[in-house]
């Protein structure tokens, strides 16, 4: 036979095999947008039950700032938002140090010869959370105690503060405005003028001297230990606004002359956050639920009708599907093509969604009940160990309610989990459904951001919901 026959005779095989390994269905391969053929013979499209529980996140869950391993702070949440029909009031205050780039630190000239034009702290803005209209006022206190840099502060966390320095009343719609300077415009800051009487007594330092405060940073820290932004409590404040505080545009700035060729020229000296001796940083953000409709949902403990969950420090809700169980011992070992949890948004009295937005990502991960443990999905949601919500799901997206309102919905794949259970009779945990900033897995040194902090809240169906009910949809097949 001849090599060109014997292909010929040969390539309805190679055919078979290639259709075959491509279309073999796994768990591990397919997902809602390649599933087989619903035939109800061989192949079925189920729904399951679920069971949730609303809670609040207790304080050991809240998240703690801190810097990253790569020596970043990332974002902090000031304001006051004062008015969440669905959520409550908020209030985020923010301790920081700011130190000059290195020491000892020098002027251009002596003491005696440098005039102050302005100084001005400034922190550089990221994005505005809820009402920009609304007037907010910030306070800036001196700090009283030492920041340390090194360490993790809880987010409930508070520093003592004493002296008043200066106080800036605005709306955050003004923080994307152009801003003219002596030296060129800016965009993008919050710019709070402070008292000249602290930067002519940062400029009459002599570095000369041993006991100057710009000669070391414990000197330094002796004489300023930092900033306090505190916001006032106004019922016309309604937004939380973040800063990126790794920024060089966060810092505080003093303009001032001084004597060259016997005229004065103008310049300007820099503190900053990120320097040789990094500063410390405390992100204080308190949650009031008072009055809330999730006050009284959650603490009414009237069934799982309603979900309310709130972007961290917020609130969670503990998910249970005793129905897999039931679901296993009437179909036995069957091959799983999906199972996807699904739930969408319900339009509640205190929905304010042109101003309060839901969540951009939410997040589930199994509750190991024997050690309190919070395990991931990873076979669902990671790849080559990192996380990936376009592989899970949890990303909002927009549908119509069966009233024909546009809200938010969301589904997370779980197929790989569902089959172990059925499969290799791994444990059917409950759920915790969050709508995270930060998720830290210590045992597998992983950790990734899901959401801006505070920025979000969004209330879905349970599971008994009449119209929009959380479930668990499942495509299977029998072998």
């Amino acid at each position: 036979m001849s090599p060109r026959s014997l292909l010929k005779g040969l390539f309805p095989l190679f055919f078979f095999l290639a259709i075959f390994g491509c279309t073999k269905i796994k768990n591990t391969d397919i997902g809602a947008d390649l599933l087989p053929a619903i035939d109800n013979v061989t192949t079925f499209d189920t729904t399951l039950s679920v069971k949730v529980e609303n809670s609040f996140t207790p304080d050991s869950l809240l998240p703690r700032m801190t810097r990253s391993i790569y020596g970043g702070i990332g974002e902090f949440v000031l304001g006051q938002l004062s008015n969440d029909p669905l959520f409550g009031s908020t209030t985020a205050s923010i301790f920081y140090e700011l130190k000059p780039s290195d020491y000892p630190f020098t002027y251009q000239n002596i003491a005696d010869s440098l005039y102050l034009d302005s100084i001005v702290l400034t922190l550089k803005w990221k994005e505005t959370y809820g009402d920009t209209n609304g007037i907010q006022t910030i306070d800036v206190f001196k700090v009283n105690q030492y920041l340390r840099a090194d360490s993790a502060y809880p987010i409930t966390s508070s520093a003592s503060y004493g002296e008043l320095m200066t106080s800036r009343t605005f709306a955050p719609n003004i923080l994307n405005d152009s801003i003219p300077l002596a030296i060129g415009k800016t965009t993008n800051q919050l710019r709070i003028p402070l008292p000249n009487a602290f930067g002519k007594q940062l400029l009459s330092f002599d570095t000369a001297s041993s006991t100057s405060p710009l000669r070391n940073d414990s000197l330094f820290r002796a004489f300023f230990k930092g900033f306090a932004l505190v916001p006032r409590k106004l019922n016309s404040s309604n937004a939380l606004m973040s800063f990126d505080m790794d920024d060089t545009t966060t810092n505080l700035r003093m303009y001032y002359q001084y004597i060259k060729n016997g005229k004065r020229d103008t310049t300007y000296k820099t503190f900053t956050f990120n320097n040789i001796k990094s500063g410390g940083a405390i992100n204080q953000i308190a949650r009031s639920y008072a009055n809330s409709e999730a006050f009284s949902s959650i603490n009414k403990k009237q069934g799982d009708s309603l979900v309310y969950i709130q972007t961290s420090p917020g609130t969670y809700a503990k998910v249970s599907i005793p129905a897999i169980d039931e679901f296993k011992k009437k179909k036995g070992n069957v091959i799983v093509h999906l199972a996807e949890l699904s739930m969408q948004e319900v339009v509640t009295p205190g929905r304010r969604s042109d101003v309060f937005t839901a969540p951009s990502y939410l997040y589930i991960e199994s509750i190991d009940t024997s050690g309190n443990v919070y395990i991931p999905f990873i076979a669902d949601g990671f790849q080559a160990g990192a996380y990936d919500p376009k592989i899970m799901g949890g990303i909002r997206k927009n549908s119509a309610d069966p009233k024909g309102n546009i809200v938010s919905s969301y589904a997370m794949n779980i197929t790989r989990y569902f089959q172990g259970i059925i499969t290799r009779n791994t444990t059917n945990y409950p759920l915790r459904l969050q709508a995270p900033y930060n998720v830290y897995y210590p045992s597998l040194n992983s950790s990734f951001n899901l959401n801006h902090l505070c920025r979000g809240g969004v209330v879905v169906g349970g599971g008994s919901h009449p119209s929009q009910r959380m479930k668990l949809r499942v495509v299977y097949s029998k072998l």
